[in-house]
């Protein structure tokens, strides 16, 4: 995982900045395909899943951004132009967050 959770501080500035500039969506695609989801229970731990999802694709593995950097980035991401590709990667990630969760609950 590219951000390092001894940094606490600095690790919820990440999941801040993602929620800001992907919560509504987020809450769109679950909404539209994955009723199973209760986002109300598991918002706050698929909001870190996809955190450091999205840290990792745009940063690679080893990286910890600076928060600035990786709002940055997202910002950009976040453009009309990009929806739909975006709506396709938090689908993804939502998918794979529900095949994690259900890996470790076996």
């Amino acid at each position: 995982m590219g951000v390092k959770k001894e940094t606490d501080l600095i690790y919820m500035d990440f999941i801040d900045i993602t929620d800001s500039y992907l919560g509504d969506l987020i809450e769109d695609v679950v909404t539209r395909f994955y009723s199973e989801l209760d986002l109300s229970d598991e918002y706050g731990e698929l909001l870190e899943f996809i955190s450091s999802k999205m840290i990792e694709g745009l940063f690679g593995k080893e990286s910890t951004p600076d928060p600035s950097a990786y709002e940055s980035k997202l910002r950009r991401l976040v453009g009309r132009s990009n929806r739909t590709k975006l709506m396709n990667v938090i689908s993804y990630l939502i998918s794979q967050y529900i095949s994690s969760t259900r890996e470790e609950n076996e």
